[in-house]
């Protein structure tokens, strides 16, 4: 079985296409439109969520960009393809960290953006002491961090040193992925988050359903179908993923047949298709839902506009 030889099928190919064109057609004048609307706010103005909407969304952005040449590098035969040799290692390596590094800002991003949302509808007098624009900018910079530091460690434990060719944006060892790293890229980036994200929607899920008589109930039912929604989103486009890096470590490494490996091999690339779907999605759920349904997390005190909520001690803290 080592020398099967993993490749793309024609059929994963026509669908990276069906699904990634609309994803990029879609996206990235969305997030741009995101971002625009945020840079346009007086400085004065800005919250802690508008902080990690602004991170995800530039994430995003980036992934998105990248998105045609990941396309086209599948291809063989074509410029893209065929510019990937031994003396352009280095810059394959760049745009497959970037693209991947943006995947897990946003992941991590929208973590946060569910303990924030659960601090300041469960605890809105604790949320006021604890969050702050300046707070918000530092765990933008440790997600970052984390992200960049993933990328460097797959770097070193994917490169194929005696190779006189790779193939960008696929693994270029004959070997497995060592299991410790595959663990921790699940547990890190899915398994943990997801926990986190679940804990803190059906908390906030249970805490609105109790105050559906008070104050709103069409605004409080919004916020409930958003967050399930976000989770929703969340699972559909990240743990297929997570599963086929598990799934084609299994097949390698207990040498299943070649035919296996090939299948999990196109399935990891499926997956990662889907996942960019979500750099589509979540201007949608985190920013387009979220301008009218998000103005009840700070405060319960009904004015002739409604329920208004200027969330002060994140516009007053620098």
């Amino acid at each position: 079985m080592s020398n099967c030889s993993l490749s793309i099928t024609a059929g994963i190919q026509n669908f990276q296409l069906a699904v990634q064109i609309p994803t990029f057609i879609f996206g990235v004048p969305a997030n741009i439109y995101v971002l625009i609307m945020f840079c346009r706010r007086a400085r004065s103005a800005w919250t802690d969520m508008n902080i990690y909407i602004s991170n995800m969304a530039v994430a995003d952005c980036v992934m998105l960009v990248l998105l045609p040449i990941r396309i086209m590098s599948i291809y063989e035969n074509t410029l893209v393809s065929r510019f990937w040799d031994q003396t352009n290692k280095e810059l394959c390596y760049v745009l497959v960290s970037v693209h991947y590094v943006n995947m897990y800002v946003s992941i991590f991003t929208i973590t946060a953006i569910s303990i924030v949302r659960f601090i300041a509808i469960k605890y809105p007098l604790k949320a006021r002491e604890i969050f702050s624009r300046r707070k918000a900018l530092v765990v933008c910079a440790l997600i970052w961090l984390v992200t960049c530091s993933l990328s460097v460690a797959f770097h070193r434990v994917d490169d194929p040193k005696h190779n006189s060719t790779i193939k960008c944006f696929q693994k270029n060892k004959k070997e497995e992925l060592p299991l410790t790293f595959i663990l921790v890229l699940n547990v890190v980036g899915f398994i943990s988050p997801f926990l986190i994200m679940t804990f803190c929607s059906i908390r906030v899920i249970f805490t609105l359903r109790k105050q559906l008589d008070i104050g709103s109930r069409a605004e409080k039912m919004q916020c409930i179908f958003i967050m399930v929604a976000n989770l929703c989103v969340f699972v559909l486009c990240f743990f297929p993923v997570h599963f086929g890096f598990l799934l084609k470590y299994i097949t390698q490494a207990h040498k299943y047949s070649c035919d296996a490996q090939i299948w999990s091999h196109n399935f990891v690339h499926a997956a990662i298709c889907v996942s960019s779907m979500n750099c589509a999605l979540d201007c949608v759920t985190y920013y387009f839902a979220t301008r009218t349904s998000w103005t009840i997390r700070c405060c319960r005190q009904k004015t002739h506009e409604g329920y208004k909520c200027h969330y002060s001690s994140t516009r007053s803290s620098q």
